[in-house]
């Protein structure tokens, strides 16, 4: 994986890992995306005033599935974790700062930098580093936007999601998220995140990616 992709990976862990650790105090320091409007300062004191904190991004929910989209989609698994991608998506193996996975693309462009070409994309990492599942709660409090949702075959799935600027290029509207969940049978905690489309595209693909996964 190259340098911009690892590194991204871990301003999203970092953004993430409020719902990781384990108190108020570490919670704070822990810090936001790149997209929220906090100073230092303002994290440090987030766990009290969160006002002072703005939201990252537009808050993105679970819909429901659209009945036999995934007829099509290519069946997987990452360490035993199956789940499903579109047909056109490629995949290989990486090694991360959440631990070993797989990454997957779309054939579409997302961003052209000076890195070259970035497309939309899924990372899973199982088991992940971090085997604790964050709390929604406790990342709402501080401007993120996650909730519970219902995985088949986990016993807690937690999504963070929003629309925001794309990583690369805030002018590019992008779907950020995060899904974590922990098997019912073997209780290890996956973590699948990355970047899809802004607006119906990407909330489709979301719809869609999310109730396949089978932990």
């Amino acid at each position: 994986m190259n340098d911009t992709r690892t590194m991204r990976s871990k301003v999203l862990s970092a953004g993430l890992a409020v719902g990781l650790l384990a108190t108020p105090a570490a919670i704070a320091v822990a810090g936001a995306a790149p997209a929220a409007a906090c100073s230092p300062a303002a994290r440090v004191a987030a766990a009290d005033t969160p006002a002072d904190c703005d939201p990252v991004g537009t808050p993105i929910t679970l819909g429901e599935p659209t009945p036999g989209a995934t007829d099509g989609w290519q069946a997987t698994a990452t360490n035993g974790v199956g789940y499903q991608l579109p047909a056109d998506w490629t995949g290989r193996a990486i090694s991360g700062d959440g631990g070993d996975g797989h990454e997957w693309e779309s054939p579409e462009v997302a961003v052209s930098d000076e890195f070259g070409d970035l497309h939309w994309r899924v990372l899973v990492q199982s088991p992940f580093f971090d085997q604790r599942m964050p709390r929604p709660a406790e990342l709402n409090r501080l401007g993120f936007h996650a909730s519970y949702v219902e995985v088949e075959g986990a016993s807690k799935a937690v999504l963070v999601a929003a629309q925001t600027g794309h990583w690369a290029d805030a002018s590019v509207e992008t779907i950020d998220f995060q899904l974590f969940v922990k098997s019912a049978e073997t209780r290890v905690v996956t973590r699948f995140m990355g970047e899809l489309p802004a607006g119906e595209e990407g909330q489709f693909l979301l719809d869609n990616f999310v109730p396949t996964v089978q932990p």
